[in-house]
């Protein structure tokens, strides 16, 4: 065991060992340990104003030709388009937005809704290219581009009907499907392998789909009936889910489906991201977002609680590029003169 990772599991070790009574105080006492106390893993760039936005917001895209951040304004039935961290245009006539994934290949954005629309939009000049509809009330919801089949992932439906489609974004086309028997949260797709992890609160069950078979397995985890948001470290065969509520965040062998740890979580959580580089899970939530450190792939240690504030929703966004890396945070319905706000911070080492 080297030197660091001794360090690690000494601060885990502490970190633990501390009263549960006060989870503020624990994330504080490690961050302090750890030398972090003047270094947070999360600082506020700038703060990017949605006036005369209302409502909840929902999963964001990137453009990454262009720089730009798509949010779905699903109460406000748009898509808001944010520029050089500003608002630069609105995609109305939505009914409920609920995530926006960018095409590179094609150069096009898709929009689901809750309404079961799937449109398709040019991405210069925005104009709808045509619509795709799975039906009244499919609710397509979570949306994932596999760049190496080129095609878009979406899951829909509520009941029996809940299944991941997988469409051609060029054509603009349903192809197949695979059944899920729920309706399906986030998923994740493996980039070395064929299977697609999908969360299943309503039968408190995590999805595994081969896409080579069409076979689905269904791992039963006790309490994962509130489970939305999912992340995955492909090369430690780890899965990161977060329930809504009560918060806690769950660590589960993507191999065998057993639950490898738990851990005290901020409320709220839709979405979750792994930090490859860092080695870290950023867990965004009602009003704060916690930080997770992977020490291995079977110790995590809560690293800090970063406070943003009373309304602070629970969608975000983890982005890399080439000069800088940050995570936006959805802020619904703060501005003072009406509207709402996305918050962007920058990662720091």
């Amino acid at each position: 065991m080297n030197a660091s990772r001794r360090r690690f599991l000494h601060l885990a070790a502490f970190a633990a060992a501390l009263p549960t009574a006060s989870r503020t105080t624990r994330a504080q006492a490690y961050a302090a340990a750890s030398g972090r106390a003047d270094n947070p893993p999360l600082t506020v760039r700038t703060r990017i104003p949605l006036p005369d936005v209302y409502g909840r917001i929902d999963h964001y895209g990137w453009d990454s030709k262009r720089g730009v951040l798509l949010v779905s304004a699903l109460g406000n039935d748009t898509v808001e388009i944010v520029n050089s961290w500003k608002r630069v245009r609105s995609i109305g006539g939505l009914e409920h937005p609920q995530a926006s994934v960018y095409v590179p290949s094609i150069d096009r954005i898709v929009v689901s809704s809750q309404s079961g629309k799937l449109r398709f939009y040019d991405a210069e000049t925005y104009t709808l290219l045509k619509t795709v509809d799975f039906g009244a009330n499919a609710d397509t919801d979570n949306m994932r581009y596999d760049s190496g089949s080129k095609q878009v992932y979406v899951g829909y439906g509520r009941g029996a009907r809940g299944a991941i489609a997988v469409v051609d974004p060029d054509n603009m086309e349903r192809l197949r499907e695979f059944s899920v028997g729920s309706h399906p949260e986030s998923f994740q797709l493996e980039q070395a392998g064929s299977r697609i992890f999908v969360n299943l609160p309503d039968q408190e069950a995590l999805g595994v789909i081969d896409q080579k078979t069409g076979r689905v397995t269904k791992w039963k985890i006790p309490g994962h009936g509130n489970v939305h948001a999912l992340a995955l470290d492909e090369a430690s065969h780890r899965l990161f889910a977060a329930s809504l509520q009560p918060g806690q965040l769950s660590v589960v062998d993507t191999e065998s489906g057993a639950v490898v740890t738990r851990l005290p979580c901020i409320l709220g959580v839709d979405d979750l991201w792994f930090d490859t580089t860092r080695k870290r899970i950023y867990a965004p939530g009602s009003g704060a977002i916690d930080v997770f450190e992977q020490v291995d792939p079977d110790h995590y240690a809560a690293l800090a609680r970063v406070p943003v504030g009373e309304g602070a929703g629970s969608t975000s966004f983890h982005l890399k590029t080439r000069t800088q890396e940050s995570l936006f945070m959805s802020w619904p319905n703060m501005l003072a003169q009406g509207g709402s706000e996305v918050l962007l911070f920058y990662v720091n080492d």
